[in-house]
C-alpha cells in the first residue's frame, strides 16, 4: 500500500512539475497581409529553400499572413526576393517573397 501511494505521489509531483515549467507559447504577430502574384500559383514549402518539399500551391490572388523573411536576396523565375514564413488556410510554410504583393488592410 505504501509503495502504491509513493508511486502515485511521485507521478502527481512529476506531472505538476512538468506543467509548471512548460514554456508559454506567445501568439505569433502577423507582419503583413500579402497577395500572391504568381500566374500558376505559388508553392508553399516546408522550409525556405527551392528544393524543400512542397506542402501545397497557393492560387494566384489568394491572401497569406506573413511572419517574417529568411535568408539572403535571391532571384527565382526573374523575381527578386527572400523566403517568407506564411500561413495560408491553416497551413504554415514558406513561399518565395518575389511573388507576393503588399495589400493595405485597414
Amino acid at each position: 500500500m505504501n509503495i502504491s501511494v509513493t508511486i502515485l505521489l511521485s507521478f502527481v509531483f512529476s506531472l505538476v512539475w512538468n506543467c509548471a515549467s512548460a514554456e508559454k507559447v506567445e501568439p505569433r504577430k502577423i507582419e503583413k497581409i500579402m497577395k500572391v502574384r504568381a500566374g500558376g500559383g505559388l508553392r508553399l514549402r516546408i522550409a525556405p529553400d527551392i528544393k524543400a518539399q512542397k506542402i501545397d500551391v497557393v492560387p494566384d490572388g489568394d491572401v497569406v499572413e506573413t511572419f517574417g523573411e529568411n535568408g539572403e536576396l535571391e532571384i527565382q523565375d526573374g523575381k527578386q526576393g527572400r523566403w517568407v514564413k506564411v500561413k495560408w488556410k491553416k497551413k504554415d510554410g514558406y513561399v518565395f517573397g518575389g511573388f507576393l504583393e503588399f495589400i493595405n488592410v485597414k
